[in-house]
Protein backbone atom coordinates (compact mmCIF):
# COMPACT_ATOMS: atom_id res chain seq x y z
CA UNK A 1 0.00 0.00 0.00
CA UNK A 2 2.46 2.36 1.38
CA UNK A 3 4.48 1.70 -2.49
CA UNK A 4 1.03 2.42 -4.28
CA UNK A 5 0.50 5.81 -2.40
CA UNK A 6 4.51 6.72 -3.59
CA UNK A 7 3.80 5.86 -6.92
CA UNK A 8 0.44 7.78 -6.93
CA UNK A 9 2.50 11.15 -5.39
CA UNK A 10 4.82 10.59 -8.10
CA UNK A 11 2.59 10.21 -10.55
CA UNK A 12 0.61 13.30 -9.73
CA UNK A 13 3.73 15.19 -10.01
CA UNK A 14 4.69 14.56 -13.24
CA UNK A 15 1.39 15.30 -14.63
CA UNK A 16 1.77 18.95 -12.72
CA UNK A 17 5.19 18.99 -14.48
CA UNK A 18 3.95 18.27 -17.80
CA UNK A 19 0.75 20.32 -17.34
CA UNK A 20 3.19 23.19 -16.52
CA UNK A 21 5.52 22.52 -19.32
CA UNK A 22 1.88 22.28 -21.67
CA UNK A 23 0.92 25.30 -20.46
CA UNK A 24 4.13 27.15 -21.33
CA UNK A 25 4.19 25.75 -24.86
CA UNK A 26 0.47 26.69 -25.45
CA UNK A 27 1.26 30.55 -24.39
CA UNK A 28 4.54 30.46 -26.63
CA UNK A 29 2.55 29.40 -29.07
CA UNK A 30 0.08 32.24 -29.06
CA UNK A 31 2.50 34.47 -30.49
CA UNK A 32 2.75 33.06 -33.48
CA UNK A 33 4.25 35.08 -36.77
CA UNK A 34 2.06 36.87 -37.04
CA UNK A 35 1.01 37.94 -33.55
CA UNK A 36 4.93 38.85 -33.51
CA UNK A 37 4.13 41.00 -36.52
CA UNK A 38 1.25 43.15 -34.34
CA UNK A 39 3.47 43.54 -30.71
CA UNK A 40 6.67 44.77 -33.24
CA UNK A 41 3.76 47.15 -35.16
CA UNK A 42 3.03 48.68 -31.38
CA UNK A 43 6.56 49.11 -30.37
CA UNK A 44 6.81 51.03 -33.60
CA UNK A 45 3.73 53.15 -32.54
CA UNK A 46 4.75 53.78 -29.34
CA UNK A 47 8.62 54.30 -29.96
CA UNK A 48 7.31 57.50 -32.60
CA UNK A 49 4.94 58.31 -29.78
CA UNK A 50 8.31 59.10 -27.96
CA UNK A 51 7.31 55.97 -25.08
CA UNK A 52 10.47 54.46 -25.16
CA UNK A 53 9.64 52.38 -22.14
CA UNK A 54 6.49 50.62 -23.37
CA UNK A 55 8.06 50.17 -26.91
CA UNK A 56 11.01 48.55 -25.37
CA UNK A 57 8.36 46.09 -23.47
CA UNK A 58 6.51 44.97 -26.73
CA UNK A 59 9.64 44.81 -28.80
CA UNK A 60 10.74 42.26 -26.47
CA UNK A 61 7.12 40.75 -26.15
CA UNK A 62 7.73 40.35 -29.96
CA UNK A 63 11.12 38.81 -30.02
CA UNK A 64 9.46 35.86 -27.31
CA UNK A 65 7.40 34.12 -29.68
CA UNK A 66 7.90 32.91 -33.19
CA UNK A 67 9.17 34.85 -35.94
CA UNK A 68 9.96 34.77 -39.66
CA UNK A 69 13.73 34.12 -40.37
CA UNK A 70 13.38 36.70 -43.04
CA UNK A 71 12.50 39.70 -40.61
CA UNK A 72 14.58 38.38 -37.66
CA UNK A 73 17.37 41.18 -38.09
CA UNK A 74 14.40 44.03 -37.66
CA UNK A 75 12.77 42.44 -34.29
CA UNK A 76 16.55 41.95 -32.60
CA UNK A 77 17.50 45.44 -34.49
CA UNK A 78 14.62 47.43 -33.05
CA UNK A 79 14.81 45.12 -29.71
CA UNK A 80 18.69 46.38 -29.35
CA UNK A 81 18.18 50.17 -30.66
CA UNK A 82 14.77 50.50 -28.11
CA UNK A 83 17.39 48.97 -25.28
CA UNK A 84 19.29 52.08 -26.56
CA UNK A 85 16.94 54.42 -25.95
CA UNK A 86 15.86 53.14 -22.13
CA UNK A 87 19.57 53.33 -21.17
CA UNK A 88 20.58 49.19 -21.17
CA UNK A 89 23.27 50.46 -23.85
CA UNK A 90 25.76 47.70 -22.92
CA UNK A 91 23.13 44.80 -22.75
CA UNK A 92 22.00 46.06 -26.31
CA UNK A 93 25.76 46.05 -27.63
CA UNK A 94 26.10 42.41 -25.86
CA UNK A 95 22.66 41.32 -27.65
CA UNK A 96 23.99 42.94 -31.41
CA UNK A 97 27.30 40.56 -30.46
CA UNK A 98 25.92 37.35 -30.16
CA UNK A 99 23.41 38.21 -32.72
CA UNK A 100 26.04 39.14 -35.20
CA UNK A 101 28.54 36.00 -35.01
CA UNK A 102 26.17 34.38 -36.82
CA UNK A 103 24.59 36.37 -38.87
CA UNK A 104 26.40 40.30 -40.27
CA UNK A 105 23.43 43.01 -40.33
CA UNK A 106 24.84 46.30 -41.99
CA UNK A 107 21.91 47.78 -39.82
CA UNK A 108 22.67 46.56 -36.54
CA UNK A 109 26.74 47.11 -37.12
CA UNK A 110 25.85 50.95 -38.22
CA UNK A 111 23.92 51.32 -34.78
CA UNK A 112 27.20 49.61 -33.02
CA UNK A 113 29.20 52.14 -34.29
CA UNK A 114 27.34 55.31 -33.83
CA UNK A 115 27.35 54.09 -29.69
CA UNK A 116 30.90 53.82 -30.24
CA UNK A 117 31.05 57.26 -31.92
CA UNK A 118 29.71 58.65 -29.02
CA UNK A 119 31.31 56.94 -26.32
CA UNK A 120 35.36 57.54 -27.70
CA UNK A 121 33.92 61.64 -29.17
CA UNK A 122 37.11 62.26 -31.82
CA UNK A 123 37.99 66.30 -30.86
CA UNK A 124 41.26 65.74 -32.08
CA UNK A 125 41.84 67.92 -35.30
CA UNK A 126 41.18 66.14 -38.39
CA UNK A 127 43.53 64.24 -40.89
CA UNK A 128 41.26 63.83 -44.09
CA UNK A 129 38.92 66.64 -45.84
CA UNK A 130 36.31 65.90 -48.78
CA UNK A 131 36.00 68.59 -50.96
CA UNK A 132 33.14 68.52 -54.05
CA UNK A 133 31.00 70.39 -55.85
CA UNK A 134 27.31 70.74 -55.20
CA UNK A 135 25.09 73.26 -57.41
CA UNK A 136 25.59 76.48 -58.50
CA UNK A 137 23.19 80.15 -57.64
CA UNK A 138 23.00 82.33 -60.43
CA UNK A 139 22.14 86.01 -60.21
CA UNK A 140 21.11 85.60 -63.62
CA UNK A 141 18.24 83.95 -64.56
CA UNK A 142 15.87 84.36 -67.82
CA UNK A 143 17.62 86.96 -68.76
CA UNK A 144 17.17 88.66 -65.88
CA UNK A 145 19.96 89.87 -63.12
CA UNK A 146 18.78 89.38 -59.85
CA UNK A 147 21.80 90.14 -58.14
CA UNK A 148 25.63 91.15 -58.86
CA UNK A 149 27.91 91.80 -56.13
CA UNK A 150 26.94 89.49 -53.26
CA UNK A 151 28.43 90.33 -50.25
CA UNK A 152 26.94 87.83 -48.00
CA UNK A 153 25.28 84.14 -47.86
CA UNK A 154 23.36 82.62 -44.94
CA UNK A 155 21.32 79.37 -44.49
CA UNK A 156 18.57 77.82 -42.93
CA UNK A 157 17.24 74.31 -43.41
CA UNK A 158 16.89 74.24 -47.42
CA UNK A 159 16.62 78.09 -47.91
CA UNK A 160 19.74 80.20 -48.94
CA UNK A 161 19.82 83.93 -48.60
CA UNK A 162 22.11 86.46 -50.64
CA UNK A 163 22.37 89.82 -49.38
CA UNK A 164 23.67 91.93 -52.39
CA UNK A 165 24.67 94.83 -50.87
CA UNK A 166 25.41 97.27 -54.09
CA UNK A 167 21.99 97.28 -55.22
CA UNK A 168 20.17 96.97 -52.04
CA UNK A 169 18.65 93.48 -52.25
CA UNK A 170 18.04 90.36 -49.84
CA UNK A 171 17.67 87.63 -52.57
CA UNK A 172 16.53 84.39 -51.38
CA UNK A 173 16.90 80.58 -52.70
CA UNK A 174 14.98 77.22 -52.27
CA UNK A 175 15.77 74.24 -54.98
CA UNK A 176 18.06 76.29 -56.57
CA UNK A 177 15.64 78.62 -57.87
CA UNK A 178 14.87 82.30 -56.42
CA UNK A 179 11.90 82.19 -54.77
CA UNK A 180 11.90 85.88 -53.14
CA UNK A 181 13.66 88.78 -53.99
CA UNK A 182 13.35 91.74 -51.07
CA UNK A 183 14.31 95.31 -51.55
CA UNK A 184 16.57 97.04 -48.75
CA UNK A 185 15.90 100.18 -47.21
CA UNK A 186 19.75 101.09 -46.14
CA UNK A 187 23.38 99.22 -46.99
CA UNK A 188 24.30 96.40 -45.63
CA UNK A 189 27.77 94.45 -44.85
CA UNK A 190 26.33 90.94 -43.32
CA UNK A 191 23.16 89.07 -43.09
CA UNK A 192 23.19 86.36 -40.35
CA UNK A 193 20.70 83.52 -39.49
CA UNK A 194 19.56 82.30 -35.32
CA UNK A 195 18.37 79.13 -34.52
CA UNK A 196 14.70 79.77 -35.63
CA UNK A 197 15.72 80.99 -39.20
CA UNK A 198 14.69 84.93 -38.54
CA UNK A 199 17.35 86.75 -40.98
CA UNK A 200 19.54 89.94 -38.77
CA UNK A 201 21.25 92.12 -41.00
CA UNK A 202 24.21 93.82 -40.13
CA UNK A 203 24.95 97.52 -41.47
CA UNK A 204 28.01 99.57 -41.08
CA UNK A 205 26.49 101.11 -37.13
CA UNK A 206 23.65 98.68 -36.19
CA UNK A 207 21.52 95.41 -36.30
CA UNK A 208 18.70 95.15 -37.63
CA UNK A 209 15.90 92.58 -38.14
CA UNK A 210 14.10 90.91 -41.14
CA UNK A 211 11.51 93.89 -41.38
CA UNK A 212 14.72 96.24 -40.86
CA UNK A 213 13.69 97.12 -37.24
CA UNK A 214 16.56 98.35 -35.61
CA UNK A 215 17.50 96.75 -33.04
CA UNK A 216 21.44 97.43 -31.84
CA UNK A 217 23.60 100.95 -32.35
CA UNK A 218 26.27 102.79 -31.88
CA UNK A 219 28.74 99.90 -33.75
CA UNK A 220 32.14 101.43 -34.78
CA UNK A 221 33.71 98.54 -37.18
CA UNK A 222 31.43 95.41 -36.62
CA UNK A 223 31.51 92.13 -38.20
CA UNK A 224 29.23 89.53 -36.80
CA UNK A 225 30.95 86.34 -35.84
CA UNK A 226 27.71 84.25 -35.15
CA UNK A 227 24.92 83.52 -33.20
CA UNK A 228 24.76 81.39 -30.13
CA UNK A 229 22.51 78.91 -29.61
CA UNK A 230 21.50 80.83 -26.46
CA UNK A 231 19.84 83.04 -28.86
CA UNK A 232 22.86 85.88 -28.35
CA UNK A 233 24.58 87.52 -31.03
CA UNK A 234 28.36 87.77 -30.83
CA UNK A 235 29.62 91.02 -32.93
CA UNK A 236 33.14 91.76 -32.80
CA UNK A 237 33.70 95.86 -32.56
CA UNK A 238 37.18 97.39 -32.48
CA UNK A 239 38.62 96.69 -29.88
CA UNK A 240 35.25 95.04 -27.83
CA UNK A 241 32.98 92.00 -28.23
CA UNK A 242 29.30 93.01 -28.36
CA UNK A 243 26.57 90.39 -27.74
CA UNK A 244 23.27 91.19 -28.48
CA UNK A 245 20.53 88.39 -27.05
CA UNK A 246 17.89 88.04 -29.27
CA UNK A 247 15.63 86.43 -25.85
CA UNK A 248 16.32 88.88 -23.07
CA UNK A 249 16.89 92.14 -25.51
CA UNK A 250 19.27 93.11 -23.86
CA UNK A 251 23.24 94.15 -24.73
CA UNK A 252 26.72 93.38 -22.97
CA UNK A 253 30.04 94.40 -23.90
CA UNK A 254 33.41 92.82 -23.10
CA UNK A 255 36.69 94.24 -23.97
CA UNK A 256 39.45 92.39 -26.13
CA UNK A 257 42.51 93.98 -24.53
CA UNK A 258 43.64 95.74 -27.70
CA UNK A 259 42.25 97.18 -30.87
CA UNK A 260 41.65 94.58 -33.43
CA UNK A 261 41.85 95.38 -37.56
CA UNK A 262 38.57 92.34 -37.78
CA UNK A 263 38.15 91.45 -41.58
CA UNK A 264 36.50 88.06 -40.15
CA UNK A 265 34.82 86.60 -37.32
CA UNK A 266 33.54 82.97 -36.52
CA UNK A 267 31.95 81.46 -33.61
CA UNK A 268 31.14 77.38 -32.57
CA UNK A 269 29.72 76.39 -29.62
CA UNK A 270 32.40 77.33 -27.29
CA UNK A 271 34.81 79.39 -28.99
CA UNK A 272 35.50 82.96 -30.63
CA UNK A 273 37.76 82.87 -33.39
CA UNK A 274 38.59 86.52 -35.13
CA UNK A 275 41.32 87.63 -38.10
CA UNK A 276 43.60 90.14 -36.79
CA UNK A 277 44.35 92.04 -40.88
CA UNK A 278 47.13 93.62 -39.20
CA UNK A 279 48.66 90.85 -37.90
CA UNK A 280 48.08 88.36 -40.16
CA UNK A 281 46.98 85.94 -37.34
CA UNK A 282 43.73 84.04 -36.10
CA UNK A 283 42.55 84.72 -32.44
CA UNK A 284 40.81 82.29 -30.51
CA UNK A 285 38.82 83.18 -27.61
CA UNK A 286 37.22 80.88 -25.03
CA UNK A 287 33.48 81.93 -24.67
CA UNK A 288 33.25 81.28 -21.03
CA UNK A 289 35.27 84.91 -19.96
CA UNK A 290 36.01 85.65 -23.35
CA UNK A 291 39.85 84.64 -22.38
CA UNK A 292 42.55 84.44 -25.23
CA UNK A 293 43.33 80.81 -25.14
CA UNK A 294 45.68 80.29 -28.83
CA UNK A 295 47.17 82.60 -31.43
CA UNK A 296 47.26 81.06 -34.74
CA UNK A 297 49.68 82.56 -37.66
CA UNK A 298 47.73 82.13 -41.17
CA UNK A 299 50.02 80.67 -43.84
CA UNK A 300 49.24 83.52 -46.20
CA UNK A 301 47.46 86.83 -46.16
CA UNK A 302 43.89 85.85 -45.98
CA UNK A 303 40.89 88.06 -45.91
CA UNK A 304 38.03 85.49 -44.90
CA UNK A 305 38.38 82.53 -43.14
CA UNK A 306 35.86 79.86 -41.94
CA UNK A 307 35.86 76.91 -38.83
CA UNK A 308 34.59 73.58 -38.47
CA UNK A 309 32.71 72.63 -35.29
CA UNK A 310 35.64 70.96 -34.24
CA UNK A 311 37.90 73.98 -34.80
CA UNK A 312 39.71 73.35 -38.21
CA UNK A 313 40.61 76.73 -39.90
CA UNK A 314 39.29 76.92 -43.18
CA UNK A 315 41.28 79.53 -45.19
CA UNK A 316 40.53 81.35 -48.84
CA UNK A 317 43.65 81.27 -50.41
CA UNK A 318 45.07 82.27 -54.09
CA UNK A 319 43.30 79.81 -56.54
CA UNK A 320 42.59 77.71 -53.22
CA UNK A 321 40.74 76.51 -50.24
CA UNK A 322 42.76 75.44 -47.54
CA UNK A 323 41.28 73.15 -44.62
CA UNK A 324 42.89 71.90 -42.12
CA UNK A 325 46.11 72.47 -43.41
CA UNK A 326 44.58 70.43 -46.66
CA UNK A 327 44.85 72.58 -50.35
CA UNK A 328 41.61 72.32 -52.62
CA UNK A 329 41.68 74.16 -56.04
CA UNK A 330 39.04 76.63 -55.76
CA UNK A 331 39.57 79.57 -58.45
CA UNK A 332 38.16 83.16 -59.22
CA UNK A 333 36.60 83.36 -55.65
CA UNK A 334 36.36 86.60 -54.01
CA UNK A 335 34.77 85.66 -50.50
CA UNK A 336 33.78 81.98 -48.85
CA UNK A 337 30.88 81.42 -46.33
CA UNK A 338 30.36 78.31 -44.80
CA UNK A 339 28.02 76.22 -42.84
CA UNK A 340 29.24 73.15 -41.73
CA UNK A 341 29.54 70.97 -43.79
CA UNK A 342 28.66 73.18 -47.04
CA UNK A 343 30.96 75.99 -48.48
CA UNK A 344 29.50 78.48 -50.42
CA UNK A 345 32.14 80.05 -53.10
CA UNK A 346 30.71 83.94 -53.77
CA UNK A 347 32.21 84.82 -57.21
CA UNK A 348 31.39 88.87 -58.17
CA UNK A 349 32.46 87.78 -61.94
CA UNK A 350 29.31 86.12 -63.33
CA UNK A 351 27.58 86.84 -60.60
CA UNK A 352 27.27 83.51 -58.41
CA UNK A 353 27.42 81.57 -56.02
CA UNK A 354 28.79 77.79 -55.72
CA UNK A 355 28.10 75.32 -53.20
CA UNK A 356 30.58 72.72 -52.34
CA UNK A 357 30.49 69.98 -49.84
CA UNK A 358 33.83 70.78 -47.41
CA UNK A 359 33.60 68.21 -44.32
CA UNK A 360 35.96 66.75 -42.26
CA UNK A 361 36.43 63.06 -40.77
CA UNK A 362 33.91 63.59 -38.12
CA UNK A 363 30.83 61.58 -38.08
CA UNK A 364 27.42 62.82 -39.48
CA UNK A 365 24.67 61.73 -37.11
CA UNK A 366 21.45 60.11 -38.72
CA UNK A 367 18.36 59.76 -37.05
CA UNK A 368 15.02 58.52 -38.20
CA UNK A 369 12.54 59.52 -35.55
CA UNK A 370 9.39 58.77 -36.87
CA UNK A 371 7.51 57.48 -39.86
CA UNK A 372 3.69 58.64 -40.86
CA UNK A 373 0.88 58.13 -43.30
CA UNK A 374 -1.61 59.56 -44.73
CA UNK A 375 -4.05 58.29 -47.79
CA UNK A 376 -1.09 59.25 -50.71
CA UNK A 377 2.13 59.60 -48.54
CA UNK A 378 4.49 58.27 -45.93
CA UNK A 379 6.50 60.78 -44.40
CA UNK A 380 9.88 59.97 -42.18
CA UNK A 381 10.98 62.84 -39.67
CA UNK A 382 14.95 63.08 -39.98
CA UNK A 383 17.51 64.49 -37.66
CA UNK A 384 21.12 65.26 -39.62
CA UNK A 385 23.28 66.88 -36.79
CA UNK A 386 26.97 67.51 -36.44
CA UNK A 387 29.04 65.57 -33.17
CA UNK A 388 27.96 68.35 -31.09
CA UNK A 389 24.25 67.52 -31.63
CA UNK A 390 23.34 70.85 -34.25
CA UNK A 391 21.42 70.65 -37.22
CA UNK A 392 23.31 70.27 -40.25
CA UNK A 393 21.44 72.99 -43.03
CA UNK A 394 21.04 73.15 -47.12
CA UNK A 395 22.36 69.52 -47.23
CA UNK A 396 19.21 68.79 -49.19
CA UNK A 397 21.33 67.30 -52.54
CA UNK A 398 23.40 64.61 -50.22
CA UNK A 399 20.16 63.25 -48.42
CA UNK A 400 18.07 60.46 -49.21
CA UNK A 401 15.54 57.52 -48.55
CA UNK A 402 15.00 54.05 -49.85
CA UNK A 403 12.75 51.41 -48.69
CA UNK A 404 13.83 47.95 -49.12
CA UNK A 405 17.18 48.69 -49.70
CA UNK A 406 16.04 50.60 -52.80
CA UNK A 407 16.19 54.09 -53.50
CA UNK A 408 12.57 56.04 -53.29
CA UNK A 409 12.24 58.97 -55.49
CA UNK A 410 11.07 61.54 -52.18
CA UNK A 411 10.13 65.08 -51.93
CA UNK A 412 12.19 66.82 -48.87
CA UNK A 413 11.66 69.47 -46.78
CA UNK A 414 12.83 71.12 -43.73
CA UNK A 415 10.64 71.50 -40.89
CA UNK A 416 11.46 73.37 -37.01
CA UNK A 417 9.39 71.53 -33.89
CA UNK A 418 9.28 71.98 -30.51
CA UNK A 419 12.65 70.49 -28.37
CA UNK A 420 12.04 67.80 -25.84
CA UNK A 421 14.31 68.48 -23.39
CA UNK A 422 15.43 67.40 -20.22
CA UNK A 423 16.95 69.34 -16.56
CA UNK A 424 19.25 67.09 -15.09
CA UNK A 425 20.74 68.25 -11.26
CA UNK A 426 23.99 65.81 -12.46
CA UNK A 427 25.10 63.96 -14.90
CA UNK A 428 23.09 61.06 -15.66
CA UNK A 429 23.32 57.86 -18.09
CA UNK A 430 24.85 57.90 -21.87
CA UNK A 431 25.19 61.08 -23.95
CA UNK A 432 24.40 58.14 -26.78
CA UNK A 433 21.16 57.79 -25.30
CA UNK A 434 19.84 61.23 -25.26
CA UNK A 435 21.49 61.70 -28.83
CA UNK A 436 18.81 58.83 -30.07
CA UNK A 437 15.65 60.18 -27.78
CA UNK A 438 16.67 63.47 -29.47
CA UNK A 439 16.40 65.24 -26.10
CA UNK A 440 18.43 68.70 -25.20
CA UNK A 441 19.53 68.68 -21.80
CA UNK A 442 19.49 71.56 -19.62
CA UNK A 443 21.04 72.17 -15.87
CA UNK A 444 24.20 70.93 -14.17
CA UNK A 445 25.90 68.51 -16.90
CA UNK A 446 28.23 70.89 -19.14
CA UNK A 447 29.16 67.78 -21.62
CA UNK A 448 25.82 66.77 -21.81
CA UNK A 449 24.34 70.04 -22.80
CA UNK A 450 27.65 70.61 -24.71
CA UNK A 451 26.73 67.55 -27.10
CA UNK A 452 22.95 67.04 -27.61
CA UNK A 453 22.81 70.83 -29.41
CA UNK A 454 21.20 72.57 -26.32
CA UNK A 455 22.05 76.38 -25.06
CA UNK A 456 23.94 76.96 -21.81
CA UNK A 457 21.80 79.58 -20.30
CA UNK A 458 18.56 78.91 -22.56
CA UNK A 459 17.06 76.41 -24.20
CA UNK A 460 16.58 76.15 -27.70
CA UNK A 461 13.69 76.69 -28.99
CA UNK A 462 13.51 74.91 -32.37
CA UNK A 463 14.59 70.77 -33.54
CA UNK A 464 15.01 70.96 -37.29
CA UNK A 465 14.18 68.03 -39.00
CA UNK A 466 14.45 67.33 -43.18
CA UNK A 467 11.23 65.89 -44.04
CA UNK A 468 10.97 63.06 -46.98
CA UNK A 469 7.94 62.56 -48.51
CA UNK A 470 7.40 59.39 -50.77
CA UNK A 471 4.85 57.34 -52.29
CA UNK A 472 4.37 54.30 -50.17
CA UNK A 473 4.60 50.49 -51.63
CA UNK A 474 0.69 49.82 -52.54
CA UNK A 475 -0.78 47.46 -52.03
CA UNK A 476 1.38 47.31 -48.47
CA UNK A 477 2.37 43.58 -47.60
CA UNK A 478 1.87 42.21 -44.44
CA UNK A 479 5.07 42.37 -43.91
CA UNK A 480 7.60 44.37 -42.49
CA UNK A 481 9.23 47.59 -44.49
CA UNK A 482 12.02 48.86 -43.69
CA UNK A 483 12.94 52.18 -44.31
CA UNK A 484 16.94 54.25 -44.65
CA UNK A 485 17.55 57.52 -44.35
CA UNK A 486 21.11 58.57 -45.77
CA UNK A 487 23.26 61.58 -45.91
CA UNK A 488 25.88 60.41 -48.44
CA UNK A 489 29.00 61.61 -50.13
CA UNK A 490 31.62 60.39 -52.51
CA UNK A 491 33.47 58.50 -50.10
CA UNK A 492 31.02 58.52 -46.84
CA UNK A 493 27.74 56.94 -46.32
CA UNK A 494 25.58 58.15 -43.00
CA UNK A 495 22.36 56.59 -42.49
CA UNK A 496 19.73 54.94 -40.11
CA UNK A 497 17.08 52.34 -40.35
CA UNK A 498 13.29 52.28 -39.56
CA UNK A 499 10.49 50.43 -39.99
CA UNK A 500 6.63 50.58 -41.33
CA UNK A 501 3.79 47.92 -41.25
CA UNK A 502 0.50 47.89 -42.63
CA UNK A 503 -0.78 48.11 -38.81
CA UNK A 504 1.15 51.07 -38.37
CA UNK A 505 0.08 52.86 -41.56
CA UNK A 506 -3.30 51.99 -40.81
CA UNK A 507 -3.71 53.52 -37.54
CA UNK A 508 -1.46 56.79 -39.25
CA UNK A 509 -4.04 57.40 -41.58
CA UNK A 510 -7.01 57.23 -39.01
CA UNK A 511 -5.08 59.32 -36.28
CA UNK A 512 -4.39 62.04 -39.05
CA UNK A 513 -8.11 62.01 -39.90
Amino acid sequence: MKVLSKLSKFSVCVSLVLAAVFIQVIQAAVIDEQKAREFFSEALMAMYNGDFLTAYELAKKALSGRVYVQELPYFWYLRGRLAILNGEVDRALQDFKNFTMLVKNDDIDNLVAKVESFRKLNLSPSQTFEFGYVSTLRGKQGGVDYFHSVVSVAVYGDELYALDSKNKRLVKFKENKIVQIKSLKRDYKQIAVDGLGNVLLLSEDALYDSRERELLTGLRTPIIAGVSRDGEVYIVDLDSVVVYSLVKKNTKREKLGKRVVCLDAELTVDRLYLLDGINQEILIYDLNGLKLVQRVKTPEKVWSFEVTPCGDLIYLGDNRVIAGGKEFELKGVNLIEYSYPMLFAIKWAGSMVDVYLLIDDKPVFVSVDRIEFDELYAYAYVRVEDMFGDTLHYIQNLLSVAEQDVYTPSFLSFKSLEPKFINLKTCEKELVVYRFQGVKVSGQCPVLVRFTGNGMTENIKSQGYWVFRWQYIRPVPDGIIKVTARFSTKTKVYFDTMFYTNLLLKASIQKGQ
